[in-house]
């Protein structure tokens, strides 16, 4: 390591207060040893709360997806007729045909979420009683494994900062009165005139 590095690490070292500054006072150890318990412990909740938390919901989520899949069937209906979309939403309803397994010709009314015209296919999923379903969703498994994970972290974020402020207030305290009574005490050694 040159100099300038050497200074580089004893500067961060005392802005971090890890030095051996005799003014440094137990409190202050004690916050600097909190804080990077706190630190380190939000970075561990990010890999636990993957592999604790994260994997098992995406699991549970992705068997229940399939499930539903394996009750539903898909098949290509024809657009018979074609509703006006809403501004709000970029879904057009749709008049849909299809042949359904017995042979016979069914209609029903399907949500396209592109734009199609009378006459195009479109891919719809059906119940066991050839009625018209929502398409299983693909990525709710990992939206809610994401949504899981994210709130672990974010209370033990929540947690660890909280503590953290508790402690340091609880040390801010000490320090006042330690601060208060040297003052005191040091005006006595300086001519017997106490702190008022």
């Amino acid at each position: 390591m040159t100099t300038r590095s050497d200074d580089a690490v004893h500067r961060a070292c005392r802005r971090v207060g890890l030095d051996r500054n005799p003014l440094r006072r137990v409190e202050d150890r004690c916050q600097t040893c909190a804080g990077a318990l706190v630190m380190l412990a939000v970075l561990l909740a990010v890999p636990l709360a993957i592999l604790f938390v994260g994997r098992p919901v995406y699991a549970g989520e992705l068997a229940q997806v399939r499930a539903e899949t394996s009750r539903l069937h898909r098949v290509q209906a024809t657009v018979t007729e074609v509703g006006r979309t809403p501004l709000y939403a970029p879904i057009t309803p749709v008049k849909v045909r299809w042949t359904s397994a017995d042979g016979k010709v069914r209609t029903g009314e399907h949500h396209s979420d592109v734009m199609v015209k009378p006459g195009a296919t479109v891919p719809i999923w059906l119940d066991s009683r050839e009625r018209i379903v929502a398409p299983p969703a693909e990525t709710r498994p990992l939206s809610r494994a994401v949504l899981a994970g994210v709130g672990v972290v974010a209370g033990t974020l929540i947690v660890c900062v909280a503590g953290y402020l508790a402690l340091r207030l609880g040390l801010d305290r000490r320090r006042a009165k330690r601060w208060e009574l040297e003052w005191a005490t040091l005006g006595t050694g300086w001519g017997g005139q106490g702190a008022n």
